[in-house]
């Protein structure tokens, strides 16, 4: 079983102890059972023990307290094994190379981090109840050999036709439970291309309810599934059921006839397999939570193994490590986007560049010119496929990724701008609010208490508050994609003719991607790509 291995694996939680007081609950369980029908046979002979009453109530406390220790410590352990997973597997994802999270964009609403881990954590109590219900259904079946070996038989027999159907069945829902689950984030996907898409699709009814048609086609193949598979479930549990009953009636009706039994004798069996049968449900009831688990734990281990293909061995990083660079030299750069199938759709490159501190570069080129591509292979987001890159003479490897990043400071089209400027602890909130004022958003937004008051910004004025974070962090190299896009006229004059040149003035290499061809001339150099390639400098 998945669960044990995952608890085994991820926890150094006392299973001995557990497994042992779930066994002691177990046996409490079941030394009720015997207790019960001697305590009635007493009353109906009207010989009933005060002793027997105690001993009813010590074991009802050892059955109640032993329950206890084994649920509260199976289920710390779950959550202890399931914080150490997600805690590895989120340090992961922030190694991984960005292609990954391109590639896979499904892993920003990943189910396994939520749903699935949250299916683990309640099974650690079915995992308990299981172990507890295997033990009371031994005690009860010895307890019915020495009341009545013939009923043992036939209970035996009975569940054993029970036990057989649900096993035989037991891989097929499995299966179909999976699936169901694989179609479950299919539907969740397209759910947010629908949303992602919204404009596109809300103008054009056509390809709305084409779209739809095709969401639609997820969720039904997992309605499908899901009721193919609990409709299995429901017929096990409909089974056990009918062979409870016919076991009674059986017991009661039909065994009497050919082996002659008192009153007593029969009320013992019924209340014996009463609660054998109880056990029985709840064993099976967790069984079908196992299975649940099994593809929860599955998909849990699948995407860290996924990730670990991803993760470069790298250093540590050292933000001293480069800060006094003169020149960082590309030498035969490149990199090309695949489809699923592997054939090549975009090739960036070969790039041979040499780029110098203090210098101020525009780069241009039309849209899907590979400008984006291009200052990601430069800050080693993308890994180059050939060529190196060198700051001054040393040449960067994945053991000096971390550290070379470490350079840049950046602002691309597609940023995200968090609420609060991370690896900057103890900056200075005066500084920060002196910056907003400086770009016009202090009326907006003021720094406090270690991050910004309000995030509810238009998209220029977004921009504008990355900029400030940006350039707060101090760091020898600056990257804008488009900064002065979505500006006014004269926060875009003075962005190029004021603000940049300081920057540049500080000791920074300043990379600006820009179509404002009237300011040009501000820069030092203006590199052109065309379809992937530098065809001017």
């Amino acid at each position: 079983m998945k669960l044990l291995h995952f608890l085994s694996h991820e926890s150094d939680a006392p299973k001995k102890q557990i497994l042992f007081m779930a066994a002691v609950s177990g046996l409490a369980n079941g030394l009720l059972l015997a207790i019960v029908n001697l305590a009635a046979e007493q009353v109906f002979n009207r010989e009933l023990e005060v002793r027997l009453f105690i001993i009813y109530l010590i074991s009802l406390l050892l059955f109640v307290y032993t329950q206890k220790i084994a649920f509260v410590k199976a289920i710390t352990a779950v959550e202890i094994s399931l914080h150490k997973i997600k805690l590895r597997i989120t340090n992961k994802i922030r190694q991984v190379d960005l292609s990954f999270i391109e590639k896979n964009p499904e892993i920003s609403n990943y189910t396994a981090l939520t749903q699935d881990s949250t299916l683990v954590s309640q099974a650690a109590m079915k995992m308990v109840i299981a172990a507890q219900s295997l033990l009371v259904l031994l005690f009860s079946c010895i307890y019915l050999a020495i009341i009545s070996p013939i009923s043992l038989m036939i209970t035996v027999i009975m569940i054993g036709i029970g036990v057989v159907v649900f096993f035989s069945h037991f891989q097929q829902t499995s299966t179909e439970l999976q699936q169901a689950e694989q179609k479950e984030k299919e539907f969740l996907n397209r759910f947010t291309a629908m949303q992602q898409g919204f404009k596109e699709l809300q103008v054009n009814r056509l390809e709305n309810d084409d779209m739809f048609e095709h969401l639609s086609q997820s969720i039904t193949n997992a309605k499908k599934l899901k009721v193919s598979a609990n409709t299995r479930l429901f017929f096990d549990a409909m089974l056990g059921n009918f062979v409870f009953y016919l076991l009674l009636l059986i017991v009661v009706a039909l065994l009497p006839i050919f082996i002659p039994t008192t009153s007593e004798e029969t009320h013992k069996v019924v209340a014996s397999i009463l609660f054998i049968f109880g056990p029985v449900g709840m064993f099976t009831g967790a069984l079908s939570m196992v299975m649940k688990t099994e593809s929860a734990i599955k998909n849990l281990y699948s995407l860290e193994e996924n990730l670990d293909k991803f993760i470069p061995q790298q250093e540590p990083q050292d933000p001293t490590k480069y800060q006094h660079f003169q020149q960082i030299k590309l030498e035969n750069l490149s990199f090309h986007y695949t489809d699923p199938e592997g054939q090549q759709l975009f090739f960036s490159g070969p790039h041979n560049l040499t780029l110098k501190r203090e210098e101020m570069v525009f780069i241009v080129g039309g849209n899907g010119s590979g400008k984006s591509t291009f200052l990601k292979l430069l800050m080693s987001l993308y890994h180059s496929e050939e060529g190196n890159i060198y700051v001054d003479h040393e040449k960067i490897t994945p053991t000096n990724y971390s550290s070379y990043q470490g350079l840049f400071s950046i602002v691309l089209t597609d940023f995200y701008l968090f609420d609060r400027i991370y690896g900057l602890p103890d900056i200075d909130a005066a500084e920060v609010n002196a910056w907003l004022k400086k770009l016009q958003l202090d009326k907006k937004t003021r720094y406090e208490n270690n991050r910004f008051t309000n995030m509810d910004l238009s998209t220029g004025q977004k921009k504008r508050l990355a900029f400030i974070v940006a350039v707060l962090k101090n760091r020898p190299i600056c990257i804008f994609d488009e900064l002065a896009a979505d500006q006014d006229p004269d926060f875009r004059q003075r962005f190029y003719e004021q603000i940049l040149p300081e920057l540049k003035a500080e000791g920074r290499l300043v990379l600006v991607v820009s179509h404002d061809d009237k300011y040009f001339h501000l820069a030092d150099r203006i590199i052109k790509l065309e379809d992937g390639h530098i065809v001017a400098d």
